[in-house]
């Protein structure tokens, strides 16, 4: 008899915190930010794109608004469509929000040592301090040598040989960010170093990508033998791992021999040597921590810088009054008797300017890193539950209508007032290298390293789009230019046999002479765009 009463209360008690769990969460789901209907179970899970990719993502963007929600599985995501809303949570917040997400994939490819995407830890900080030490704004003065030697590179490899621009940018801004932190110099587009960088960063777009891997949804399968249908990427994981440890180590390794020899350069690791705790010694927490520093500084220099770099080629022939009003101050300013260098820059405005607009109209991480929320938080209204992965699309806070003028259209000149940079104007520094606590530490470096190799480069070369097989400029509007996607999101117009720019030099070379701290003149033969008698006009 008693059994039988209990039987129905047992029920209706069951029923009741039943329906108070999903009342909860209809509840909870209605204070989250607008964003496609989820599925039971899978959630978002076929709606999140598999690359970050900004033109997958901006459909979602059209359809819901500034803050979209997804949600694959048990995994939140939120994307930022604004300066404010990314401001407001990522600078203003950034206690909040300056952790990354926890992937499966970067513990089994051993990342944990990438500064950018490791979790928001006390060894991060620590990381994150001695990285600050040797990138500061005032630190890198000290690479401006390595910048305009760097810059002057790729001005000749791009006489020489124009049809091979795409390799010669990346090789000029690789081997500049090389020589400064290890002390060792690189003649080849094709050094094992250049190469292996350009590797990992490909294994990192890859990697770090959410909702790329299954494993990330249902982490158990990495217990599963990778011999089973649907492991490859554990297989994957095994063979990356081995490349992101020699990316980390070789080049240390032989710099390191060389500095216990007294044979190398001043660089990043000789500082690191001279700050240890013994001279030229190191600790072995000192040591691992020189090991992330030098690697992180060299693989984000190099790839960042290069792919700005690329936007400003298709940019100068795509905009040819832009590239003869750069010129035109360059002239001004530097004259015909040596190339430009850094100390010239307070007094190139317009340079400056087209570095900001080549940031801002393609930027190259153009959704950023995830950043990761560390608690329950509010905006305008909406929940971002705990653990959430936010991204932000920086291409749209660059064509934003609110804070440019005609922004789909290419024009320095916005960034200019009086003859001088305007501050008044959101400067695309505040967003195109990211937020808070996580934004970019080397970005002065790079930022700096495109100054100098811009202006070099316009002041030897006019670039001018290639002719198609009827003699015509060939080049496809910025609706049609094919990006390479991925963390680092860039005009990806690689040479075919008609080399899409055309670089050229418009008169016999002529000879710069170049001082640097009073050291002796070098006399270095490069090439000129015009001779003494302006015949541009």
């Amino acid at each position: 008899m008693l059994t039988s009463s209990v039987a129905p209360l047992a029920v209706a008690v069951l029923s009741v915190v039943l329906l108070s769990i999903l009342w909860t969460q209809r509840a909870r789901r209605s204070h989250l930010p607008p964003g496609p209907p989820p599925l039971p179970i899978l959630g978002n899970l076929l709606d999140i794109p598999r690359k970050l990719c900004v033109a997958d993502y901006q459909p979602l963007a059209d359809k819901y608004g500034d803050v979209v929600y997804l949600n694959a599985v048990t995994q939140s995501i939120v994307v930022l469509g604004t300066y404010a809303g990314a401001s407001e949570l990522l600078d203003k917040r950034s206690s909040r929000y300056s952790d990354r997400p926890s992937l499966v994939m970067a513990s089994l490819i051993g990342g944990d040592w990438l500064i950018p995407y490791s979790g928001y830890t006390d060894l991060w900080r620590q990381r994150r301090k001695r990285f600050h030490e040797f990138f500061s704004a005032t630190a890198i003065r000290e690479y401006a040598h390595a910048q305009e030697v760097g810059a002057r590179a790729l001005v000749r490899l791009l006489l020489s040989t124009p049809e091979n621009y795409f390799d010669n940018v990346e090789f000029a801004f690789g081997s500049t960010i090389f020589s400064s932190v290890y002390g060792i110099d690189i003649s080849s587009p094709n050094d094992e170093y250049l190469v292996m960088a350009d590797e990992v960063m490909r294994i990192i777009k890859e990697a770090y990508t959410p909702g790329k891997f299954l494993v990330e949804v249902f982490p158990w399968m990495r217990h599963v033998p990778a011999w089973l249908p649907g492991m490859s990427f554990k297989r994957k994981a095994a063979e990356w791992s081995i490349l992101l440890q020699e990316m980390r180590n070789k080049a240390f390794d032989a710099a390191f021999d060389k500095a216990r020899r007294g044979d190398i350069s001043p660089c990043v690791l000789t500082a690191i040597l001279d700050k240890g705790s013994n001279q030229r010694q190191l600790s072995e927490d000192e040591e691992a921590l020189a090991r992330d520093v030098c690697g992180v500084a060299y693989l984000g220099a190099s790839q960042g810088s290069s792919s700005t770099f690329f936007t400003f080629l298709y940019a100068m022939a795509l905009h040819p009054d832009v590239q003869r009003r750069a010129q035109a101050e360059i002239d001004i300013v530097v004259g015909r008797s040596r190339l430009p260098l850094m100390s010239d820059r307070p007094a190139l405005p317009y340079i400056d300017a087209l570095v900001n607009e080549c940031l801002r109209w393609m930027p190259t991480a153009q959704l950023g890193v995830p950043h990761r929320s560390m608690a329950d938080d509010e905006y305008n209204g909406y929940l971002i539950p705990k653990g959430t992965l936010v991204l932000t699309n920086t291409r749209a806070i660059g064509r934003s209508k609110e804070h440019y003028v005609d922004p789909d259209e290419f024009r320095p000149e916005r960034f200019l007032k009086d003859g001088q940079l305007n501050r008044d104007i959101l400067s695309p520094r505040a967003y195109a290298f990211g937020f808070g606590r996580r934004i970019c530490p080397g970005m002065h470096f790079g930022e700096a390293s495109l100054f100098i190799t811009i202006a070099s480069v316009l002041h030897a070369l006019t670039i001018r789009p290639g002719l198609d097989e009827h003699g015509r400029p060939s080049l496809p509007s910025s609706e049609d230019v094919p990006m390479k996607d991925g963390f680092l999101t860039y005009v990806s117009l690689r040479p075919r046999k008609a080399s899409t720019y055309v670089l050229c030099a418009d008169t016999p070379k002529y000879l710069a002479t170049c001082s640097r701290r009073g050291l002796e003149p070098t006399v270095v033969t490069v090439g000129a765009r015009t001779s003494i008698e302006d015949t541009r006009s």
